[in-house]
């Protein structure tokens, strides 16, 4: 059985809030690609494909410490995986309510979708509401990458076995 190379495990907090903030961003890009593809199609108001975007942030967040485990060569964690995880679907979702919250201002299709949702007494509650949805789904994303990751530190498989 091959041994795990000892290392510390942790990575500084500057490099996790690095990693955080780019996938986030990349997680956020693919969920605006994917809603302007939906706009093109006219799918805009097929308001069930937003599960997509949980997929995305599930894949993204996956690659991202799949990455982190194969370049170090050891475990991570499994509170770090879960925080990373987590604080990558919130910074994505974040980022993805702004860009809703003034994408909206903009797009007449887009604003009446909004206006349709049943608390129209807030214009800017559909935005929030994908950022605490957002929230939530980030909670269930780091779970699962939190199981998968902990194969790893329990010694299941070795990091090396990553392809």
């Amino acid at each position: 059985m091959e041994s795990i190379k000892i290392t510390t495990p942790e990575l500084p907090i500057g490099k996790v809030a690095k990693f955080v903030l780019i996938h986030g961003g990349i997680s956020c890009a693919f969920y605006i690609v994917f809603m302007l593809l939906m706009k093109l199609v006219g799918l805009l108001e097929v308001t069930e494909l937003r599960m997509v975007n949980y997929v995305i942030l599930c894949l993204v967040c996956l690659y991202e410490i799949r990455k982190w485990v194969k370049r170090r060569e050891s475990y991570v964690p499994f509170l770090q995986v879960f925080c990373t995880a987590f604080f990558t679907g919130l910074w994505s979702f974040f980022l993805f309510s702004v860009f809703l919250f003034v994408y909206a201002k903009f797009d007449h299709q887009l604003n009446t979708l909004f206006a349709q949702q049943p608390m129209v007494l807030f214009n800017n509650v559909p935005s929030v509401m994908i950022f605490f949805e957002g929230s939530a789904v980030s909670i269930i994303v780091a779970l699962i990458n939190l199981q998968y990751f902990r194969r790893f530190e329990e010694g299941e498989t070795s990091p090396r076995d990553i392809k």
